[in-house]
């Protein structure tokens, strides 16, 4: 009895391997559709004469599309296109409401390394670099231009987990990440160099795809 159920468990051990290693071997190709949101409501009251008072409202909503094949078992390697929008609106009492959005398009490279934990999860790092440009639109009139040209490398730490045979969502964060970005406004121009350290809270993302 006791040497069935010790190649019983061995049998389950196996079948658990195949099954974990077949959502990750070579040739198998994914996409996924990743999203962010975040946003921030402010409400200030002035008095003097007359009480103004003043909303400031800005919100982020990144949407971001993978695909990639396994150039060798849980090891993937693919391209990305990434949008962000940023809307700032600004409304008082006393002046017309103003609305700018901020448009940033990027296309990108990313390298996945994966590590099965059994046959629905997994965890895994991530290595990418992107290069984007943004511009701004908007019902203000302005005199100006804004133009922004962005290059980005990231490294991140992701969860999979497999809902289905094929179906799955990833948890995901950004452990570094560094950002440059020279910007035009008008006739000025400046650069900036921006480095996030681990675990930036508002790069948490959720994710869907489908590997086949």
């Amino acid at each position: 009895m006791s040497n069935k159920k010790t190649l019983m468990l061995v049998m389950l051990f196996f079948m658990i391997s195949f099954l974990s290693k077949a959502q990750y071997e070579k040739d198998t190709k994914f996409w996924q559709v990743q999203g962010t949101f975040s946003g921030n409501i402010a409400t200030t009251n002035t008095k003097g004469a007359a009480i103004f008072t003043t909303d400031n409202a800005i919100h982020n909503l990144a949407l971001t599309f993978k695909r990639a094949v396994f150039t060798e078992d849980f090891l993937a390697k693919g391209w990305l296109l990434d949008y962000n929008l940023q809307s700032n609106s600004y409304a008082s009492n006393n002046i017309s409401s103003n609305n700018n959005y901020f448009h940033t398009i990027k296309a990108g490279y990313f390298v996945d390394k994966f590590k099965p934990l059994n046959k629905s999860l997994a965890i895994y790092g991530e290595i990418e670099g992107k290069v984007g440009y943004g511009f701004r639109t908007g019902n203000i009139n302005y005199t100006y231009d804004y133009n922004t040209y962005q290059l980005e490398v990231g490294v991140n730490f992701g969860v999979r987990y497999f809902l289905k045979k094929n179906l799955f969502i990833n948890g995901q964060t950004s452990l570094v990440n560094l950002n440059l970005q020279h910007s035009k406004i008008g006739i000025e121009q400046q650069t900036n160099l921006n480095l996030n350290s681990i675990m930036n809270v508002n790069s948490l993302s959720i994710s869907i795809g489908k590997t086949f």
